[in-house]
C-alpha cells in the first residue's frame, strides 16, 4: 500500500510538472506572439509615419512649385513689360518727316495744290517704311493723331513703360478737306510702326490701342493704368517749297512741328 501511495504521489508530481511545463510553454508562446505583434505594430506605425512625412513633403513641394510657377508668371510679365519699356525708351520721341515735293497753282486762282511725302523715322533718322506721297488742296496740312499721356507720378518714379507718350498717326489732310476724307496712316487699333522694332506688341500696348476711346471716356479706369490723358491731336503747318518738316512727339508732351531746309535731291534738279 505504501508503494502504491508513493507511486501515486510521484505520478501526481510528474503530472503537475508536465502541466506547469505546458502552461509555461503556452505562456512563452503567448508572450512571444504579443512581442512580435507589438514589433509589427511598431514597424507599421513607423511606416505610416514615414508615409505621412513623405505626403507632407510632397504637399510642401507642390505648394513650393505652385509658388514658383506664380513667381515665374509674374517675372515673365515683368520681363515682357521691361522689354516693351526698352523698346519705347529707344523711341523717346516719335518722328515723322514731311518733305514738300512741289506746289502747283496759286492761292489767287484758288487752284493751289501741294504734293509732299510723309515718312516715319527711327531713332537714327532712317525711314521706318517707304515714304508715301500725298497731294492736298492749298498749302496747309493737318496731322491727325491719337495721343496717350501718362501721369506725372509715373514719370517721377521713372517707370520706363509709362514715362513716355504714345502716339498713333491716324491721317493727314488739307484745310480744304474734311478730316474723314483725309489720307490714312496708322490703322486704328494696330501697333504703330515706330513701336514695332520687329517684335510683337505687349498685352499692355494692345490694350492701350484697342481700348483707346474707352479710356478717353472713362478717366477713372484710365487713371488705374497710369494714363493722364487720351485724346486726339491735329497740329497743322503751312507747307513751303524747299522745306522739310518734322512732326515730333516728346516723351511727356504732345505733337509739335519743327522746320528746316530740305536738302536738294537729284530728282529736284530735273523738275
Amino acid at each position: 500500500m505504501k508503494i502504491l501511495s508513493t507511486i501515486s504521489q510521484v505520478v501526481g508530481l510528474l503530472l503537475s510538472l508536465a502541466l506547469l511545463a505546458i502552461l509555461g510553454a503556452v505562456g512563452w508562446y503567448v508572450m512571444r506572439a504579443q512581442f512580435e505583434q507589438r514589433a509589427i505594430e511598431a514597424r507599421l506605425a513607423a511606416r505610416e509615419a514615414q508615409v505621412q512625412a513623405l505626403q507632407n513633403d510632397l504637399e510642401t513641394s507642390r505648394q513650393q512649385i505652385a509658388a514658383l510657377n506664380k513667381e515665374l508668371e509674374a517675372k515673365s510679365l515683368e520681363i515682357q513689360r521691361l522689354d516693351t519699356a526698352l523698346r519705347l525708351l529707344k523711341v523717346d520721341h516719335r518722328v515723322a518727316q514731311i518733305d514738300v515735293i512741289s506746289q502747283q497753282g496759286s492761292e489767287a486762282t484758288k487752284d493751289l495744290t501741294t504734293t509732299f511725302s510723309f515718312v516715319e523715322l527711327d531713332g537714327s533718322g532712317k525711314p521706318i517704311e517707304k515714304p508715301r506721297l500725298f497731294t492736298i488742296q492749298g498749302d496747309m496740312v493737318y496731322v491727325d493723331a491719337l495721343v496717350v499721356k501718362f501721369s506725372d507720378e509715373a514719370v517721377e518714379v521713372a517707370d520706363p513703360l509709362r514715362a513716355t507718350s504714345f502716339c498713333l498717326f491716324r491721317r493727314v489732310f488739307g484745310e480744304h478737306q474734311q478730316p474723314k476724307d483725309g489720307f490714312p496712316l496708322d490703322p486704328v487699333g494696330a501697333q504703330p510702326a515706330a513701336y514695332r522694332a520687329g517684335r510683337e506688341p505687349s498685352d499692355f500696348e494692345r490694350e492701350i490701342w484697342s481700348k483707346f476711346w474707352h479710356y478717353a471716356n472713362h478717366p477713372e479706369e484710365a487713371s488705374k493704368k497710369g494714363i493722364r490723358a487720351a485724346h486726339g491731336e491735329a497740329p497743322f503747318q503751312k507747307l513751303v517749297p524747299g522745306k522739310r518738316y518734322k512732326v515730333l512727339l516728346r516723351s511727356s508732351g504732345g505733337l509739335s512741328f519743327s522746320v528746316e531746309d530740305r536738302p536738294i535731291q537729284a530728282t529736284d534738279k530735273t523738275m
